[in-house]
């Protein structure tokens, strides 16, 4: 199956650079990541454009039968476009809800004024640095005493497979650090010259100072000089602040990236 959004090639991109197994089913794709079984978007079904997605039913059936220990229903489909979004209400009707995502693209990230802040803007290297990582990524997805081992576990498990994307040599992620203490990460992933960034957090008290903005001309800058990258591949929430953001840095939306989710309990 020849994939032709821009969003779900990089997100397959990453996960095959990952570890993830991509099995090709001819009118989709089942794609897994058996280090992270809760990790949704790396454990789901990616239907072609052409697929009849009206068909509920059997692709219900068809994630259960590939997923048969997972708790949750992840289903993207393979349009670059939200026109046909009606097309998708008979999943929906089954529970499973619709996220719409902005994919954005640049080739150069315009440069930022000075911080003006004591921050220093670096790549994450040691073992201080990823524990940092896993501690920002707890307290930006808000996890607290009711969350579960599970999901506690899922975070650490990303944070291993950043550092192992990292050790390739074809990712960085970079951190802000404040007094010593990381408060803001952008990751960034590159094959065939396409770099797609991952990660994009800061922690909340230390929103709209730049911090983020730093760290994206940092890695855009990392993956044009060190990895030959000739364009830039962000996505986005398109009704959230970081939309705006992205634009104010030079990206352009590209296309729409559907895809429809049902949370576990």
């Amino acid at each position: 199956m020849r994939v032709r959004s821009l969003g779900f090639r990089t997100d397959l991109m990453v996960r095959r650079l990952a570890g993830s197994e991509v099995s090709d089913c001819g009118d989709h794709l089942v794609i897994r990541t058996p280090l992270m079984p809760t990790f949704y978007w790396g454990n789901f079904l990616l239907l072609a454009g052409s697929c009849v997605v009206a068909d509920a039913e059997r692709w219900i059936q068809e994630f259960s039968h590939q997923f048969p220990a997972a708790a949750h229903v992840a289903i993207g489909w393979d349009r670059t476009t939200d026109r046909a979004r009606g097309s998708l209400e008979p999943l929906q009707q089954m529970g499973l809800q619709l996220q719409p995502d902005l994919v954005m693209t640049a080739v150069d990230v315009v440069a930022r004024q000075p911080l003006g802040l004591p921050v220093e803007c670096r790549p994450l290297t040691t073992a201080s640095d990823w524990l940092g990582l896993e501690a920002l990524e707890t307290e930006v997805l808000g996890v607290g005493p009711g969350v579960s081992d599970a999901h506690r576990d899922f975070l650490r498990a990303r944070v291993a497979e950043s550092r192992r994307l990292a050790e390739t040599g074809r990712a960085a992620y970079f951190g802000a650090f404040l007094e010593g203490s990381l408060v803001s990460t952008a990751g960034m992933v590159v094959r065939h010259r396409v770099g797609r960034f991952q990660n994009v957090e800061t922690a909340p008290e230390h929103r709209r100072l730049g911090l983020a903005s730093a760290l994206l001309e940092l890695a855009g800058r990392f993956a044009r000089e060190q990895l030959g990258a000739a364009r830039l591949v962000i996505v986005a929430d398109p009704a959230g602040p970081a939309a705006a953001l992205y634009r104010s840095l030079g990206f352009i939306e590209a296309e729409c990236q559907l895809g429809l989710q049902r949370e576990a309990a």
